[in-house]
Parts: C-alpha cells; sequence; structure tokens
C-alpha cells in the first residue's frame, strides 16, 4: 500500500500546532450559561397557556399587516349583504348562505402569501416559525368569517322577525365549515391568489345555479339533524387534514417538516 505524502512544512505545522484545553471553571461557567438558556418543564396547563398567549400575538400582529385587498373585497360583500337584507329584502336564507365562505376565500391571499413570495424558507428560521404564522392567519381569518356570519344573522333576524334561528344558523354553518375545509385543501396545491379568485368564481356560479332550483335550496335548509351534523362533521375532518398538512407545511410540491 502506498503511503500518503504529506507536505514537510505543513507537517512542521500541524505538529507543532496544539489547541489548549479550557480550564475547568471556563467549562463550568459554558455550561451554566448553556443551562440558563434551557427551558424549565412545565406543565400541560402552562404549555397550553404559553401557546394560547403566542397565538394570540402572532394573531393580533398578523391582522394589522393583511392588505387592502382582503379588507376592500370583505367590505363590499358585506355592504352587499346588509342593502340586500335592509332594503331589497333579498331571503335572509340565501343570503347568509351565500356569504357564509367569502370571507375566508378572500383571505387565502393572505394566508398563503408566504408560500407564494417564497418565505416559507426564513420564517422556519424565525421565533415564530411559518407553522405558528400560518396558524395565526387562519386565526384572524376564520373569526372575522365568524364575526361576519353572525353579524348578517342578527341583521336578517332584526329584519325579519318571523325567521327560524335553527334554518337560519344551518344556512351559514355548513358553507362556512364544509366550503372553506374544501377551499383551503385546493388552495394549498395552488398560489393563493390564483386559487382565490378561481374560489370565488365557482362559489358564484354554484350559489346561482342552486337559486335556479328552489327544490335544493329548501332541502338544504330544512336539512335534519342527522345528515346535518353528518356534514359538518365532514367539514371537521377536512381541517383535520388541512392542520396536519400545517404541521408538515405540506403545500403543492414542497415539503417541510414541523
Amino acid at each position: 500500500m502506498n503511503k500518503i505524502q504529506v507536505d514537510k512544512e505543513v507537517k512542521e505545522y500541524l505538529d507543532s500546532y496544539k489547541v489548549d484545553f479550557p480550564h475547568e471553571e471556563e467549562i463550568e461557567s459554558s455550561i451554566g450559561l448553556i443551562m440558563s438558556q434551557v427551558q424549565p418543564i412545565q406543565s400541560r396547563a402552562n404549555v397550553f397557556q404559553s401557546r394560547a398567549k403566542n397565538l394570540v400575538v402572532n394573531s393580533i400582529q398578523e391582522f394589522f399587516r393583511f392588505g387592502y385587498l382582503f379588507w376592500g373585497l370583505n367590505s363590499l360583500f358585506l355592504l352587499l349583504g346588509i342593502v340586500g337584507l335592509i332594503h331589497l329584502k333579498t331571503d335572509p336564507y340565501v343570503t347568509a348562505f351565500a356569504l357564509a365562505p367569502l370571507p375566508f376565500i378572500v383571505g387565502i391571499i393572505e394566508i398563503l402569501k408566504s408560500k407564494d413570495e417564497g418565505l416559507i424558507e426564513l420564517e422556519m428560521t424565525l421565533k415564530y416559525n411559518a407553522q405558528q404564522i400560518f396558524i395565526s392567519r387562519l386565526f384572524v381569518v376564520g373569526l372575522f368569517n365568524l364575526m361576519v356570519n353572525i353579524g348578517i344573522s342578527s341583521i336578517s333576524m332584526a329584519v325579519f322577525p318571523e325567521v327560524i334561528f335553527s334554518k337560519l344558523l344551518l344556512a351559514w354553518t355548513i358553507p362556512y365549515v364544509l366550503v372553506t375545509g374544501l377551499a383551503f385543501l385546493f388552495a394549498m396545491n395552488m398560489k393563493g391568489n390564483v386559487a382565490s379568485g378561481v374560489l370565488l368564481a365557482v362559489w358564484f356560479a354554484l350559489c346561482y345555479g342552486l337559486l335556479q332550483v328552489e327544490e335544493i335550496m329548501e332541502m338544504v335548509f330544512s336539512m335534519d339533524i342527522l345528515p346535518a351534523a353528518g356534514i359538518l362533521l365532514a367539514g371537521g375532518l377536512l381541517w383535520t387534514v388541512n392542520l396536519v398538512k400545517i404541521k408538515r407545511l405540506e403545500i403543492g410540491r414542497e415539503y417541510y417538516d414541523a
């Protein structure tokens, strides 16, 4: 076997190079500094409280970062719903059904803007990583959507005292849970702005088509508790899948483990 030839000068330099072993006090000092940065073991209650606090803080920050397009389109949809109920006397059930998923569909642009702008890798290195930011945006959009639906329902009951509350509740909870779940699952494989535009067009076309068949609309609004619960459960399962994909950040062809 041939021996590896080492340059004489390099060999002499390596032989003369020594690394001084640190003193015991320096070692203890370094260990103490590292241990001071280690988080103490927390109870489940403390962990939940900490995560909830972080969610609220992140959500407030994300709320003020949402663009004009999100607020502008949602203000327009809300205004159309209010004008329709008060001045045009539109059917409250149809109005609640049609408006129910719109804020979320528009909000997909904001939720997925990190992916569209290629910032996921950067966010993975931050204190609040990409998964936490996604969840915070989802929380803001979902809560805003819920408040819009509650507001439209309140106006409907004020303008139309004869409205049946359970029927009105069913009219917006089904699209709020099921349609938003399907929309987000679809959007995670596309650019957010493209997905939002496509989904808005599909939803408007679907609502228009349903309006042409009164029997289907009446069947939806008069649904029994068992099939309604089944649909809501399906929506819940869709959101479970979505949250798992966010946990793994499985978006389109990109995969980032949490």
